[in-house]
C-alpha cells in the first residue's frame, strides 16, 4: 500500500439532523485520510454515526459543513451528474440487504451497471460470468434472489459492485444478515478482492471478524473519530478487556 497515495481525504465533516425544534449534529467534525489499497473498517455503537460518515464517503448523503475529495476532486463542488458519474464508475457499493432485482438472474444483477455504463450485452455478458465465478457462483449464473441463500446472494451483490472497475467499494455491514460461518467466508472474498487488485475496501461494520482483515479501524462515537488503530491493535484490546472482565 502506498501511503502517500490518498484516495479519500475528509475535512472536519459535519452532519447536522433537525427533528422538529431538535437540532441534532450526527457528525462533529471528521478529518480522515483513507490510502489506495486500504481495507479500513469504521465500527462504533449504535447511533455513534458511523453510518452517516459512510454515506459522505460515497457521496450518498451531502455533508452540512465540511469536505469530501475523492482523488483530489472536492466531491460535493460537483455538479449532480460528475457525482453520479463518480458513483457509477468510480464506487462499487454493497448493502446489508444485498439490494437485488429480484425479477433478474444473478448474471443480469451483475450486469445492469455495465450495461448503464455502455457495454455491449454480450462484453457485459462474459465480464458479468468472469465475476461471478470469482466469487464463487459459476454455477448459479441463472438463478434469481429467491433461488439463492442469504450468502450466495451477498456473493452475487460483491459481484454486482465490481461490475466496473471501481477503485473503492463500499461495505455497508456486509456480514450483518449472515450466519458466522457465511459471514467469515464474505469477509475472505472482500479481503482476496483488496489484496489481488488493490481495490480500497471501506466497510461500516459492528461485526468484530472484521478485525483481522482491517489495515485500520476508525471508531466513532457520538459524531467524532475517537481512535484510529490497526485491527490487530483493537483485537488486542477487546482480548484484554475481556480478561480484566473475566477477573
Amino acid at each position: 500500500m502506498n501511503q502517500r497515495d490518498v484516495i479519500i481525504h475528509t475535512e472536519e465533516v459535519k452532519k447536522l439532523y433537525r427533528l422538529g425544534d431538535e437540532e441534532v449534529w450526527a457528525l462533529k467534525g471528521i478529518s480522515l485520510e483513507i490510502y489506495r489499497g486500504e481495507f479500513i473498517s469504521i465500527m462504533g455503537p449504535s447511533g455513534s454515526g458511523k453510518s452517516t460518515f459512510f454515506n459522505q464517503l460515497g457521496a450518498l448523503d451531502v455533508p452540512t459543513e465540511g469536505k469530501v475529495y475523492f482523488e483530489g476532486e472536492n466531491l460535493f463542488a460537483l455538479s449532480e451528474r460528475q457525482q453520479a458519474w463518480v458513483r457509477c464508475n468510480k464506487i462499487g457499493y454493497i448493502f446489508q440487504t444485498f439490494n437485488l432485482v429480484t425479477v433478474m438472474s444473478a448474471l443480469q444483477n451483475v450486469t445492469l451497471p455495465m450495461i448503464f455504463q455502455g457495454a455491449s450485452k454480450e462484453e457485459a455478458e462474459a465480464r458479468g460470468k468472469k465475476i461471478l465465478e470469482r466469487v464463487g457462483l459459476g454455477h448459479r449464473l441463472h438463478h434469481k434472489p429467491f433461488e439463492l441463500s442469504g450468502g450466495q446472494q451477498q456473493r452475487v451483490a460483491i459481484a454486482r459492485s465490481l461490475a466496473n472497475n471501481p477503485a473503492v467499494i463500499l461495505a455497508d455491514e456486509p456480514t450483518g444478515n449472515l450466519d458466522t460461518k457465511t459471514g467469515a467466508e464474505i469477509i475472505e472474498i472482500l479481503k482476496s478482492l483488496n489484496k489481488e487488485q488493490n481495490v480500497t475496501i471501506i466497510t461500516a461494520t459492528h461485526d468484530h471478524k472484521m478485525l483481522a482483515a482491517s489495515d485500520r479501524v476508525c471508531w466513532i462515537r457520538d459524531g467524532r473519530l475517537e481512535k484510529v488503530a490497526t485491527g490487530e491493535e483493537f483485537r488486542l484490546e477487546e482480548m484484554e478487556a475481556d480478561k480484566l472482565g473475566r477477573n
